[in-house]
């Protein structure tokens, strides 16, 4: 019963401190990195074109950059709800209908 507690407890630290490492690591990436994985998820779930890629990339950081924006305002809820609406409206006009269903925008 011991020992159980023990392997579960040791088993529960490795997942937190992976999770931990990982959370680190993606806080190390620069925001254009940060936003080239993003878009580069969005691709492979997507399956975007080049061209599309390449729009979205923008899109994308530009909505990082509201979102930096709000953070220095203060966290303003108006800003962030401007960007991200401003990001959907974009999307809609460079994804097809299909990929803004799978996005559920």
């Amino acid at each position: 019963m011991i020992a159980t507690k023990k392997i579960l407890i040791g088993a529960l630290l490795i997942i937190v401190s992976a999770i931990g490492v990982k959370a680190f690591a993606h806080s190390r990436l620069s925001k254009e990195e940060k936003v080239k994985h993003i878009t580069e998820k969005m691709a492979k779930k997507l399956s975007l074109s080049e061209e599309q890629k390449a729009k979205v990339f923008q899109i994308n950081l530009d909505r990082a950059n509201g979102h930096e924006d709000a953070y220095k305002q203060g966290r303003k809820k108006e800003v962030i709800q401007n960007a991200v609406a401003k990001w959907e409206t974009e999307l809609k006009q460079v994804l097809t209908a299909e990929q803004a269903q799978k996005l559920k925008i």
